[in-house]
């Protein structure tokens, strides 16, 4: 749900009527009251609007997975996979610094008590100040080894080599989670992308440096999340979903503009343009808003030499004809917008794109 009920405030307020026992009453009925009751109430949408009366009886919890949150879990599982030694002594690190805080903490309860509990002239207090010294010199000892347990973790944390492959999942997980957008449907646990994820990282170690090892597993994962996610799509929105992955995953392939031009999020003003005679008629608005966006990239285009895109226009495979001048000048995205020009192959350029990316 996306609001609080008002019929549910007076059981939010606890605004109980004694009777023999506790009532309460929700809309015009008078409903027993338990005293061990408690309400939850759960949405999916990670920012719902809590009014002010309802926020003061609530409390809200985020349990949205967040981008920071998802990376430090994924490299420690990652960590307890490649480096399980390396983990395990880490944590044990970890265990012992919390030891020696709660330690810290308690001689600085002990202090405060010993010096409230005092009684008579602190400075002749022959015990007390020898309890104060042994106090400070155990204190000074747990925080030299504080100091010394920071160090140790700094020298075995070699976590940071494994983190471009944490970063590159957990991107991969909201590119996953877009879907939803597309198709309720579509929505994809946490928990199945993390078998996914400790799937991945059993691939076998024949690598010789860790960085290509990194870059095998990458390769690895995406392969098996895409074929994961592609069986559980609709036969139509599987290319989709291949651009949209593409897109995720590698926003250096797209300069400005050009997404929102190949999704239609950008529309040209209707007015007329003289194109070449080969273009079809029914492509000349497709063809405006390309050139009013990217004149530098009409221009290098040189439509204009109808001998130059003969082959193209004719071509039933058109998708492998374009020039080859014009393949050098310009990316690989940027010939899927030329491909407005000819959209009865635009789905195979498509395919052939995001297969290549």
């Amino acid at each position: 749900m996306d609001r609080v009920e008002p019929v549910l405030y007076p059981l939010l307020r606890k605004e109980l009527i004694a009777q023999p026992r506790y009532v309460v009453q929700i809309g015009d009925k008078l409903i027993d009251y338990n005293e061990d009751f408690q309400l939850y109430l759960a949405t999916r949408n990670p920012n719902p609007s809590i009014p002010p009366d309802a926020a003061s009886v609530v409390t809200e919890v985020n349990f949205t997975t967040t981008r920071a949150g998802l990376r430090g879990q994924l490299l420690a599982l990652t960590i307890q996979q490649e480096k399980p030694e390396l983990e395990s002594e880490k944590t044990k690190l970890l265990q012992k610094e919390e030891e020696k805080k709660i330690q810290l903490a308690t001689l600085e309860e002990s202090l405060l008590e010993t010096l409230a509990t005092a009684q008579g002239n602190i400075l002749e207090n022959r015990e007390l100040i020898d309890s104060l010294n042994q106090t400070k010199a155990s204190s000074a000892l747990i925080q030299e080894s504080l100091m010394e347990s920071h160090r140790l973790q700094a020298s075995l944390d070699q976590r940071d080599v494994y983190l471009p492959l944490a970063e590159s999942a957990s991107k991969m997980f909201f590119v996953i989670t877009d879907l939803s957008r597309i198709n309720n449907m579509y929505r994809f646990s946490l928990a199945s992308f993390l078998r996914l994820f400790q799937r991945a990282l059993q691939a076998k170690k024949e690598m010789e440096t860790t960085e290509a090892r990194i870059a095998a597993l990458e390769t690895n994962l995406t392969n098996m999340v895409y074929e994961y996610v592609c069986r559980s799509l609709f036969k139509a929105d599987q290319l989709m979903f291949a651009m949209h992955f593409v897109k995720g995953m590698h926003p250096g392939l797209f300069q400005e503009n050009e997404w929102d031009v190949f999704t239609g999020a950008i529309v040209g003003e209707m007015f007329k343009e003289e194109f070449p005679s080969w273009i079809n008629q029914e492509r000349h608005a497709a063809l405006a808003v390309l050139k009013a966006t990217f004149p530098a990239l009409y221009q290098s285009l040189c439509l204009n030499d109808t001998d130059l895109w003969m082959s193209f226009s004719r071509s039933s495979h058109c998708e492998q004809e374009m020039p080859p001048s014009i393949v050098k000048k310009i990316t690989a995205f940027q010939q899927l917008l030329v491909q407005a020009i000819r959209p009865d192959r635009l789905q195979s350029a498509m395919a052939a794109f995001a297969s290549q990316a």
